[in-house]
């Protein structure tokens, strides 16, 4: 059994917080087609159907839905990586990678080229977001999906990942 990181903790915390929401968001972007403006203004669903009152702003600025495109990037662990930078994503620290997301660390890509995270978040409760990447760990691949930013934090919903070939 592998035990978990204080750090770790704090950084899954944050993940699946933000992970959430950008599912919640996607979720409710999704259906928020038809429905009348008038009653977004008076009442919104907030989480799990509890009724919200919702400001005339809140109501107007809806999040805006994932744009599906392909990116390059390293599969990483955030955690180890928001505490030891990018030396986190070497052979190295391979194994420590592996047991984290084992033990319910949700991964991510890092694109060096734009020093930027992906959080990879799941499309379905209940289902594992690492299924698609966990064989690709410390590698560079292709990840094509619905990426989403919100609040300063980007996010994807995979759909296919490939291994990345140079051109050349």
């Amino acid at each position: 059994m592998t035990t978990m990181r204080p750090h770790h903790v704090v950084a899954s915390l944050l993940i699946v917080g933000v992970t959430a929401a950008a599912l919640g968001w996607a979720a409710r972007a999704g259906s928020a087609g038809g429905s009348d403006p008038a009653a977004k203004e008076s009442t919104s669903t907030g989480h799990e159907g509890h009724q919200m009152a919702a400001t005339p702003v809140a109501a107007k600025s809806q999040p805006e839905p994932g744009i599906h495109t392909t990116i390059t990037g390293e599969v990483m662990d955030p955690a180890c990586f928001l505490e030891a930078g990018a030396k986190s994503i070497s052979p190295g620290h391979f194994q420590c990678a592996i047991d984290c997301a084992r033990s319910g660390q949700t991964l991510a890509i890092y694109d060096r080229a734009n020093d930027r995270i992906y959080f990879i978040a799941g499309e379905l409760p209940g289902k594992n977001p690492n299924d698609p990447v966990i064989n690709f760990i410390h590698q560079k691949v292709d990840v094509t999906g619905a990426v989403y930013h919100r609040s300063g934090v980007y996010g994807i919903v995979i759909n296919k990942v490939v291994p990345h070939k140079e051109k050349g």
